[in-house]
């Protein structure tokens, strides 16, 4: 058993709801949760670094405090997880809690605010460098002026101007933005009194999806679209954005329908860009084609804090659990219990020589970059063994070390946060990846043509 569940499957509720919190509640109840609970604290705060911890926790923690509204205390926690810098410890809305607020309590908890801006103004922001500008998207009925706006919890707005769509009122804030570091801005986006929050490091004048100055048009290159096909005689190629539990029809399905030609093709390129995860068990039909040799494994701790085993053991009450599965899970929590508020190891080092090699495909080439996260580097580190495999591209995201969410609700807000709660042991040995991704064997530039470089690759192989 190399995992013991998949990442995002989501373990029981541990935060319990009150009446009402102030702000300053909120972030101490968020505060405590992680630092009891988050799989990588002990790492990410240790005795180097533990005054600076406690210096940037009472800041916020201070700000938090004047905070006159939901959407700022939403804005001021999420700069604060920040510090962690683990994009596997997040907040998400809470759907079925936001239906549930009345309107008018909407409007005061996640207020849309309203600035004048001046015809004055716009103009000065239409030769101003640096973040503030006027930003225009094809296709949106409306233009961005984003100008400083300081208060506690930001320093820029981006507001809404020259609109002729009714969701998007002339002089509405659509975000704001506070500076995490030069060139790096925390944003909340507020659409309909849902906050979305996201650190961005603004480039080629692009600012948030999309809207770029000066009416600079930006190339997509995201990676919507399952896709298979014959690129020449010798070479398949399939792209493969998702590895969600739902793209695995679409995945099993693509695979079926090429068998034939995986079966005599001599290249394969598999096109992986912004694909940012799933489930593992989504892409193992595609090992079998990689494999060369055994594939060798570093296994998880577990930290077994009182919450994270309560998470356990909600799910042990679910009867649509497998009894297998019950038997195992109920094993993992005697243990965890005997090991109170320490790693514990849950999934064993392992070595999977369970494939036969294949004949075909003789060489890969797999796509990867920045938005690549989670089970999609998984999938890279096993594949990267291969001796048929080269990686081409730029870093992926960094994101797997800590894994196995589990929820918890905010105390009064309609944002669920999500918290690692195991531990990959390659950090032990020097191979954590988070923060620095997987390097690829071969760099490209976002200028080159990345599937035709990997053609002039294996061309040369």
């Amino acid at each position: 058993m190399r995992y013991i569940f998949l990442l995002f499957a989501y373990i029981g509720t541990a935060i319990q709801t009150q009446a009402q919190c102030d702000c300053k509640q909120e972030f101490t109840k968020i505060k405590n949760h992680v630092e009891q609970n988050y799989a990588g604290f002990k790492d990410k705060v240790s005795v180097s670094n533990i005054s600076k911890y406690k210096e940037f926790t009472a800041q916020k923690e201070q700000v938090a405090s004047l905070a006159e509204n939901r959407s700022q205390c939403y804005f001021i926690i999420n700069q604060w997880l920040s510090y962690f810098n683990d994009h596997h410890l997040y907040s998400i809305l809470n759907a079925e809690s936001m239906e549930k607020i009345e309107p008018k309590k909407l409007q005061t908890d996640f207020p849309i605010e309203k600035l004048a801006v001046s015809e004055s103004l716009i103009k000065k922001l239409e030769n101003t460098k640096g973040i503030e500008g006027i930003y225009t998207k094809k296709g949106e009925g409306f233009s961005i002026a984003v100008f400083k706006n300081k208060n506690p919890f930001r320093d820029y707005v981006a507001v809404v101007i020259k609109s002729s769509d009714s969701k998007f009122e002339n002089g509405s804030v659509l975000a704001e933005l506070k500076e995490k570091s030069e060139k790096e801005y925390f944003l909340l986006y507020n659409s309909s009194h849902m906050l979305a929050f996201a650190t961005i490091k603004p480039k080629d004048s692009e600012l948030i999806s999309g809207f770029t100055k000066n009416g600079k048009e930006i190339i997509d290159n995201e990676n919507y679209n399952f896709e298979a096909k014959l690129l020449n005689e010798k070479t398949l190629y399939f792209n493969i954005p998702s590895f969600s539990w739902e793209a695995k029809p679409i995945i099993d399905s693509l695979f079926a329908a090429q068998k034939e030609n995986l079966s005599k093709s001599s290249n394969l390129i598999l096109d992986l860009r912004n694909n940012g995860g799933g489930s593992d068990d989504v892409y193992y039909i595609i090992s079998p084609y990689l494999y060369t040799q055994p594939i060798k494994g570093i296994g998880l701790d577990m930290f077994a804090s009182n919450d994270n085993i309560k998470g356990w053991e909600l799910m042990l009450q679910d009867p649509n659990l497998p009894s297998e599965n019950k038997a195992e899970y109920q094993k993992m929590v005697d243990k965890l219990k005997l090991n109170l508020n320490q790693n514990v190891n849950i999934v064993e080092d392992y070595v999977d020589s369970s494939y036969t090699p294949l004949l075909f495909p003789k060489n890969v080439v797999i796509l990867i970059n920045e938005g690549c996260a989670s089970s999609t580097e998984q999938f890279l580190l096993e594949a990267k063994q291969s001796k048929k495999v080269t990686l081409m591209g730029q870093n992926t995201m960094g994101t797997l070390d800590y894994s196995n969410l589990r929820e918890s609700n905010f105390c009064e807000m309609p944002y669920t946060l999500l918290t690692p709660t195991t531990r990959s042991r390659r950090i032990d040995i020097g191979n954590g990846i988070d923060g620095i991704g997987i390097r690829p064997a071969v760099y490209l530039t976002e200028k080159q043509d990345w599937v035709k470089e990997a053609l002039n690759y294996l061309k040369n192989k």
